[in-house]
């Protein structure tokens, strides 16, 4: 999630939303175009082996050109994915953020957050929905690292938890909510601010063959069925350019 795209979020959400799909920034409404999940899943490379299936290059010309007919508000980012300078922009902001109960911290984070995606190819794109955001993230990890990319625990208790940044307190529900039939597996997340209605975040990522592909939208306008739409819009995309 790009710092640049979150003028209208308290900076806490804009560090969750890193910790939820580590992207673009995020929202749209539910109007977003979709696809087909149904279909084969995408195909790796022939010699990918235990390797990356994809290049950088087959991920960025796999990307949604469009969303709802906007093109990327920002020049799309390509490369290793701890690289990326919007992630790594994230990162800073996520580190100025403190979780209580300090527990609950992991609630907080996909697969995506961690370290050890660094190195694997990958591609950002994000995009303009009005006032709300729409980010959508591509990578290609070695076959060992898919499941852990979608993977995600809500620790007990931590429905419900506060962060603090710069001084102030906000308070966040975060709830894992079933995920759309997309490629292989998916996993679905929803965390919101109390009291502000455009800190609604909305995260679906799946795994797909050797793809990883994840959808985040952050706005007042921000829903599940218009996360759902757009992730299988962005799948679509992918399985007919990856196939």
């Amino acid at each position: 999630m790009f710092q640049t795209h979150y003028s209208r979020v308290p900076a806490a959400v804009a560090a969750l939303a890193l910790a939820t799909a580590v992207g673009g920034c995020g929202g749209s409404s539910g109007s977003s175009s979709s696809g087909s999940s149904g279909g084969n899943a995408a195909k790796p490379a022939a010699n990918a082996g235990a390797g990356p299936a994809y290049t950088v290059s087959q991920l960025r010309a796999a990307l949604l050109p469009t969303v709802n007919g906007a093109r990327p508000a920002a020049p799309v980012q390509s490369g290793d994915y701890g690289s990326l300078p919007g992630v790594k922009a994230s990162r800073q902001t996520l580190s100025g953020v403190r979780i209580s109960p300090a527990r609950c911290a992991s609630a907080t984070a996909t697969g995506l957050a961690s370290s050890k995606f660094d190195n694997v190819p990958a591609t950002v794109a994000t995009f303009r929905d009005g006032a709300d955001g729409v980010s959508e993230v591509l990578l290609a990890p070695p076959s060992s690292m898919l499941q852990t990319a979608i993977a995600h625990n809500i620790p007990a208790g931590c429905s419900r938890y506060h962060a603090k940044v710069d001084g102030k307190t906000y308070t966040y529900e975060i709830k894992q909510e079933p995920a759309p039939r997309i490629g292989e597996a998916a996993s679905e997340l929803n965390v919101r601010a109390a009291g502000d209605s455009s800190a609604n975040i909305w995260t679906v990522i799946y795994r797909s063959g050797g793809l990883v592909g994840a959808i985040t939208l952050v706005g007042a306008d921000a829903s599940r069925a218009g996360a759902e739409a757009l992730a299988r819009a962005a799948y679509a995309q992918a399985q007919k350019n990856l196939v």
